[in-house]
């Protein structure tokens, strides 16, 4: 049975939300941007990493270090993941300040993949094969 056509039980309207089940998210296009600007910041980070360039957030230097690639994936979507949340709890109260929590966080998300585009073309790094050293 389609969950459109199920009974009506004899507790509610038709239109309560069934159990477990969640309202749409609410900006989900910009959802997108972030996920995607993200994974490119951690591939980039890696790879200018691995040719000997360096981190500069603290908090992110102490996790690579410890945790090296998989715990720079987990602290880079643990954020991505926080922010989500966030717009979804704000912007369901307040539309304008939830949309701008996720764009605002869509446009911070862009510097870091800017930045090192910029310095993987200025060290030749976009260009040049990886040595087996490299790696």
């Amino acid at each position: 049975m389609h969950p459109s056509q199920r009974p009506e039980d004899s507790s509610g309207s038709p239109d309560e939300q069934p159990f477990l089940s969640a309202p749409p998210m609410r900006y989900q296009n910009a959802y997108v941007w972030l996920l995607l600007l993200s994974s490119v910041d951690v591939i980039f980070t890696w790879h200018i990493l691995r040719r000997g360039g360096l981190e500069l957030n603290p908090v992110a230097k102490l996790i690579i270090d410890k945790w090296e690639l998989p715990g720079a994936i987990a602290f880079k979507f643990a954020l991505v993941m926080f922010v989500i949340v966030s717009s979804e709890i704000v912007g369901r109260k307040r539309d304008k300040w939830g949309r701008g929590l996720i764009y605002s966080a869509v446009g911070i998300a862009l510097f870091p993949v800017a930045w090192s585009l910029v310095l993987l073309s200025m060290h030749g790094f976009l260009t040049r094969p990886i040595d087996a050293g490299d790696l």
